[in-house]
């Protein structure tokens, strides 16, 4: 058990430490008991202050963040630093769990056994005799248990209400999209959401050109959402995808400076030519 050492570093000022000794664990179970112990540990009164002032707001936040983190790590095929990341959304997941605790709402184990019979009873086709063959058949299974066995979501409309508010406009887009495939509208291949985005292209253009900045703004809008719904067709996380082309251009730019900077280029709009070919440059190395 954790026990106070009381010290005192300087004079007249006292200081509470908890004692504790960790020990790196040999399985998850245990793993995952000495990150709640520490977790809990630090909310306790003579704990951290950062975190004995944590909400589930300021968690779930941390938790959004160190997944993009985890996200980054990926596209760079960190290993390390995706087992770090990972931690680190770990962290935030008990602490939000932690707060439910002591709130009095639920018990670590409560959601997590809600969530476990959830999985078993949303695949029939892994835990029951329903035989399926690809993946389509068994999303198709899993949805069907969802909306039969669960009474979620069974109408349309029910499915769009159901799309958090809370979502990023970008995400949102993509749940929308989703949605709407699943009640079967959706393109019968690839080359019309293509033509789709070119539609919208070409309306965006007319848009700039009738000097109608509220028009362009919808239009653009219009064809953000025909990207999204391109990358759902060909299962693309247009998160994923979009966040990988930012890394991308900021590597380019990182060299395509450093280049600038070796050969006395100035970064402005009269060397815009000079940039331009450091650009393809920079892309030719494979950058």
């Amino acid at each position: 058990m954790p026990r106070l050492l009381q010290r005192f570093p300087f004079p007249a000022i006292m200081v509470f430490m908890i004692e504790y000794t960790f020990t790196p664990a040999a399985d998850f179970r245990t793993a995952i008991d000495n990150l709640y112990t520490i977790v809990t540990l630090l909310r306790r009164k003579d704990g951290c202050p950062f975190d004995r002032a944590q909400t589930p707001k300021t968690s779930l936040q941390s938790l959004i963040d160190e997944a993009y983190e985890y996200l980054q790590a990926c596209n760079d095929r960190d290993t390390a630093e995706c087992r770090e990341e990972i931690g680190d959304v770990f962290i935030n997941a008990c602490m939000l769990l932690r707060l439910h605790e002591e709130y009095g709402d639920f018990t670590p184990q409560d959601a997590i056994n809600e969530v476990c019979a959830k999985l078993i009873r949303r695949h029939p086709h892994v835990f029951s005799d329903v035989q399926v063959s690809n993946l389509e058949e068994g999303l198709a299974s899993y949805y069907n248990a969802k909306e039969k066995l669960e009474g979620k979501a069974s109408d349309p409309i029910s499915k769009l209400e159901h799309i958090p508010a809370s979502l990023p406009p970008l995400e949102k887009s993509h749940e929308i999209q989703k949605k709407l495939a699943r009640v079967g509208f959706d393109w019968p291949d690839v080359e019309g959401v293509m033509a789709k985005v070119t539609e919208e292209l070409e309306e965006v253009r007319d848009a700039i050109n009738a000097g109608d900045k509220d028009h362009v703004e919808e239009e653009i809008g219009d064809l953000l959402s025909a990207v999204v719904n391109l990358a759902r067709f060909v299962k693309v996380s247009p998160s994923q995808a979009l966040e990988r082309a930012n890394t991308k251009i900021k590597r380019r730019f990182t060299e395509l400076f450093r280049l600038a900077n070796e050969r006395g280029i100035p970064l402005d709009k009269d060397h815009v030519d000079e940039m331009n070919a450091l650009w393809d440059e920079v892309k030719l190395k494979g950058m």
